[in-house]
C-alpha cells in the first residue's frame, strides 16, 4: 500500500493495551491492533490508528450544485465532487455501494496509486474545471476529514466554497473542526425514524440531529435529504415527525429534499423490488408543506415540477430548474427574491 494514502488519524485514544479507539465518527469503534474500524477506513498499526483513504479519490466528476441536492447555496454553480471507499452505515438500500461499499482495509487493489490526488491537486483541478467550489461526496465524506480539512483550506485562499454530503454521524469536535476550515454548507440525510436508523443504519438518529442543529447554530448552510423507501419510511407520521423536527430545530426556511427510491444493492434481499409510488412522494410533499416548511422538493423524479422555488412572502417563482441543474433565476447577488427582497439562498 502507497504511503501517501496513510495519515494519522486526528482523533484517537488509546483504551487498553492493543486496543485504540477512534473518535471521528459517532460509532467510536475500538480498535485492536492489526485490524480496522466498522467503515474499514481506520487501521490500528502498532497502537496509532491511522486513516488508510488520505487521497484515496477512485470518484471524481464536476456537479451541479444542485445535484447534491443543494438548491439555496449558490445556485447554478457547479462544484467538483470527490469520493472514497467505505462508509460508517450499513444500509441495505445504498445508492453509491459500487465504492461505499468496498472496504479498502482488505483489498489492496482498491488503493491504486492512480487514484491518488493530493488536497493541492483538487484545487487546481476545480480551477482549471472552472468550478465555484468543491464538495466531498459519493461515500460518506467525514472518513477523509483529515484530508478534507487541507482542501477546504486551501480551497478558500482560492476563493471556492466548500461542502459536503453526509449522513451527519461525525463527533461534535469533527464538526467544529470542518467549520473552522472553511466548510461552507451541508446536505444531511435523514434516512427516518429512530427505530429504522437504529435496526437498518444501526445508528442512533439523534445523533444526526444533533449535528444538524450544531451546524445550523455554527452558520453552515444546511439542508435536509430523506430517501422514501416502501415499507420503511414512507408512512404519513414518519414524514410528518421528521417535517417538524425540522421546522423546530433547524428553522422553516430549511430546505427538505424528498427523494425517490430505486432498489439498489440488497434491497431485494428486504423485498423491496420497485421504485417510490409517485402518488407516495406527492403525498409526502404534502404533509412536509403542511407542516409549515417553506421549501420542500421531490427529487429523482420524471419531471422538474417539484424543482421550482416559490418565494413564501410574494409566491412568484424564483428559481426555475430542470433536471440538471438551473434554467431562471430572479434573485439579486446576495441571493434575495428581486420582487420583495425575502431571503432565499446563500450567495456568500
Amino acid at each position: 500500500m502507497s504511503s501517501r494514502f496513510i495519515k494519522r488519524s486526528k482523533y484517537q485514544e488509546k483504551v487498553s493495551e492493543g486496543i485504540s479507539q477512534c473518535l471521528i465518527c459517532e460509532r467510536k469503534c475500538k480498535i485492536l491492533e492489526g485490524n480496522s474500524g466498522f467503515c474499514g477506513t481506520r487501521v490500528n498499526t502498532e497502537g496509532k490508528i491511522n486513516t488508510i483513504v488520505y487521497g484515496l479519490i477512485p470518484a471524481v466528476s464536476v456537479n451541479p450544485i444542485e445535484k447534491k441536492p443543494l438548491y439555496h447555496f449558490y445556485p447554478g454553480s457547479t462544484a467538483l465532487t470527490v469520493g472514497s471507499y467505505g462508509c460508517n452505515f450499513s444500509c441495505f438500500w445504498c445508492q453509491n455501494h459500487h465504492i461505499a461499499k468496498q472496504n479498502p482495509s482488505k483489498f489492496e487493489l482498491l488503493r491504486s496509486v492512480n487514484d491518488y490526488l493530493s488536497p493541492e491537486q483538487l484545487i487546481e483541478l476545480a480551477l482549471k474545471k472552472k468550478c465555484q467550489g468543491t464538495s466531498i461526496s459519493f461515500n460518506e465524506p467525514t472518513l477523509l476529514f483529515e484530508y478534507s480539512l487541507e482542501v477546504f483550506e486551501l480551497a478558500k485562499k482560492h476563493g471556492l466554497y466548500n461542502t459536503f454530503v453526509s449522513n451527519g454521524y461525525m463527533t461534535d469536535k469533527v464538526l467544529e473542526d470542518l467549520s473552522d476550515a472553511g466548510l461552507d454548507a451541508i446536505n444531511i440525510d435523514i434516512k427516518g425514524g429512530a427505530e429504522m436508523n437504529r435496526k437498518y443504519c444501526g445508528v442512533d438518529v439523534e445523533i444526526v440531529w444533533r449535528n444538524a442543529k450544531m451546524a445550523v447554530d455554527m452558520g453552515l448552510h444546511v439542508e435536509i435529504t430523506t430517501l422514501l423507501i416502501p415499507q420503511l419510511n414512507i408512512d404519513p407520521p414518519t414524514i410528518r415527525n421528521i417535517a417538524r423536527r425540522i421546522r423546530k430545530d433547524l428553522g422553516k426556511n430549511t430546505p427538505f429534499h424528498l427523494s425517490r427510491f430505486f432498489p439498489h444493492y440488497k434491497s431485494g434481499n428486504h423485498g423491496i423490488l420497485n421504485p417510490t409510488l409517485l402518488e407516495d412522494l406527492k403525498k409526502s410533499y404534502d404533509i412536509a408543506k403542511s407542516e409549515g416548511l417553506n421549501f420542500v422538493y421531490l427529487g429523482n423524479m420524471p419531471t422538474s415540477d417539484y424543482d421550482h422555488t416559490v418565494c413564501p412572502k410574494c409566491s412568484n417563482t424564483v428559481i426555475e430548474r430542470e433536471i440538471r441543474g438551473v434554467k431562471k433565476l430572479y434573485l439579486d447577488s446576495t441571493g434575495n427574491c428581486t420582487y420583495c427582497n425575502y431571503p432565499i439562498c446563500r450567495n456568500s
